[in-house]
C-alpha cells in the first residue's frame, strides 16, 4: 500500500510539473517561499495612486521598510521635498495591502526621474516591479517627457536593464554604504 501511495504521489507531482511547465522540485520550492495568502488566491491587485490616509501611511512605511530601515529608524528618511510635486503609484493587493511602490518627478522639460521603487519581499516575482515601472514610464510619456533617469542600487541594475534602461555609470553612495548607478531610458 505504501508503494502504491508513493507511486501515486510521484504521478501527481509529475502531472503538476507538466501542467505548470516546471519541475516539481522547482514548484515545491516556489510554494514553500510563497506566502499562503498568495498561494491560495489569484493575485487580485490594482496599480494606482494611494487614496486613503491608511494607504498613504502604508505606502511610505513600505518605502522605508524596504529601502531605509537598515540605515534609519526614521520613516521620514524615505521622503523628500518633492513628494507633493510627484506622481506616486502603489500596488494594492486584495484592495487593502500596499505591496509595491514607485514615484516619478520632473527633472526638467524633457526628463523625469524615478525614485523609491520597492516591492515587498513576499510579493516579488509576480512582475509587480515591472508593472510599476511601466505605469511610471507611461505617465512620463503622457506628459511629453523624452527621458527617464534613475539611480539604481547594484542589485537592481539587471531589472532596469531588462526593462530597457542603459547603465551610464556610478552616481552616489547612500548612507556611505550603498552604491547607486545612474541609468537612463529614451521614451
Amino acid at each position: 500500500l505504501k508503494k502504491r501511495i508513493y507511486f501515486l504521489q510521484k504521478l501527481v507531482f509529475y502531472a503538476i510539473g507538466v501542467i505548470y511547465g516546471m519541475s516539481v522540485k522547482l514548484k515545491n520550492s516556489i510554494m514553500k517561499k510563497t506566502p499562503q495568502s498568495v498561494q491560495n488566491n489569484s493575485l487580485e491587485y490594482r496599480i494606482r495612486t494611494p487614496e486613503s490616509e491608511k494607504e498613504w501611511g502604508d505606502y511610505y512605511f513600505l518605502r522605508w521598510k524596504i529601502l531605509r530601515s537598515d540605515f534609519s529608524d526614521d520613516i521620514d528618511s524615505a521622503k523628500d521635498e518633492l513628494e507633493n510635486q510627484s506622481y506616486h503609484v502603489a500596488v494594492i493587493y486584495s484592495n487593502k495591502d500596499v505591496v509595491g511602490v514607485g514615484r516619478l518627478h520632473n527633472v526638467d522639460e524633457q526628463t523625469s526621474q524615478i525614485r523609491y521603487m520597492a516591492v515587498d519581499k513576499d510579493f516579488r516575482n509576480h512582475s509587480f516591479g515591472t508593472k510599476i515601472l511601466l505605469n511610471l514610464m507611461q505617465y512620463a510619456k503622457d506628459n511629453s517627457k523624452k527621458y527617464i533617469i534613475l539611480h539604481a542600487r547594484e542589485n537592481a541594475i539587471k531589472f532596469y536593464k531588462n526593462n530597457g534602461f542603459e547603465l551610464l555609470g556610478k552616481s552616489h553612495l547612500l548612507f556611505d554604504k550603498i552604491q547607486h548607478y545612474l541609468m537612463k531610458i529614451s521614451l
